[in-house]
């Protein structure tokens, strides 16, 4: 979560400030308890983790499919290479192994269908490369055993094949790690509940929003793709609410704004993760003008030098991290 940056109200501070005024101006002088703290970093830091990892096995599947792919057709054309120096006399037997090569492709163009649908990597275009690389490096296999009817005496032609075999088993090196790291962000998108590509991980020094215009920074937890749209994304800890709270509905409308002026496309909306829940937060010309009074107001309790209880809920500050400490609270 970012802090202020150049005079900026950042996300974290409208969130607290939606909560409680006084909890906010309280938080600009006193810590939280040491404890709390450490737990929050630690859960926060191992969300960043996770994400990180998914987005760098899927980057690895990504680029073992590519270079499965580009192993998988150098194989086949040097299979290819190595039967046009075979013998033309076995015309009929040539003809029975095309038969298998087509029924075999069949078979792999059903099983790559299925794989498509269960892949973790949303991209139609990643889907589709799966099923031609799995063509091509079936082709091969068949090529391969088929030179062994087929050819006479052609070392030649065998060394080729041979070739062929070798590249076959490197694309086979490569295809197994894509399944691996696969089957690992699987794993972690299932745990965490995430879906579409990750864009954006809040981690280390990643990049800190800003809106100039608006005087607003941030740092989503993530920002995943879904169709054409960024959809910023912040994950809460401790128990499940009824409903979104306001405060954390204010701070997703910021990350949306902050979207917004970065990339010039409004996100249609933002999601907020509960442990037992998540909720769509409408993005709307109406959220946004509550975000911007929200801000003005941060801005003016800054110029005034306080800030004042603004409920009268007992249980509100029975669950307050700064009740300890807080001049106006409830019994």
């Amino acid at each position: 979560m970012a802090k202020d940056v150049d005079g900026t109200v950042s996300a974290g501070d409208l969130e607290k400030y939606s909560y409680c005024p006084l909890s906010w101006w309280l938080s600009l002088t006193h810590e939280p308890r040491r404890r709390e703290l450490t737990k929050g970093i630690a859960e926060h830091e191992k969300l960043g983790r996770s994400l990180w990892r998914i987005d760098s096995e899927e980057r690895s599947a990504s680029q073992s499919e590519r270079l499965v792919f580009w192993y998988a057709v150098t194989a086949t054309i040097i299979a290819i290479l190595g039967l046009e120096l075979v013998f033309e006399d076995d015309s009929m037997h040539l003809g029975e192994i095309m038969g298998v090569v087509a029924l075999i492709w069949i078979l792999a163009a059903s099983f790559f269908l299925f794989k498509a649908t269960r892949s973790t990597i949303k991209s139609k275009t990643v889907a589709y490369e799966k099923i031609v690389l799995v063509f091509a490096i079936i082709a091969v296999v068949i090529a391969v055993n088929a030179v062994g009817f087929i050819v006479k005496d052609n070392k030649l032609a065998q060394a080729l094949e041979l070739i062929a075999l070798v590249w076959l088993m490197a694309a086979s090196y490569f295809l197994y790690r894509s399944l691996r790291s696969t089957d690992i962000a699987r794993l972690l998108r299932s745990e965490f509940d995430v879906e579409g590509e990750i864009e954006y991980i809040d981690i280390d020094d990643s990049k800190v929003f800003i809106s100039k215009e608006y005087g607003i920074s941030g740092k989503p937890d993530y920002v995943m793709k879904l169709g054409d749209h960024l959809i910023p994304v912040e994950v809460k800890k401790g128990r499940t609410p009824q409903g979104p709270l306001f405060s954390h509905i204010v701070q997703i409308a910021a990350y949306c704004l902050l979207i917004e002026e970065t990339t010039g496309e409004r996100p249609p909306y933002g999601i907020v993760k509960y442990p037992e829940q998540e909720h769509e937060i409408e993005y709307n010309d109406d959220m946004k003008k509550v975000l911007l009074e929200k801000v003005q107001e941060v801005k003016r309790a800054r110029l005034r030098g306080e800030a004042h209880r603004n409920h009268n809920r007992p249980g509100k500050c029975r669950s307050c991290s700064r009740k300890s400490i807080c001049p106006e609270m409830i019994e």
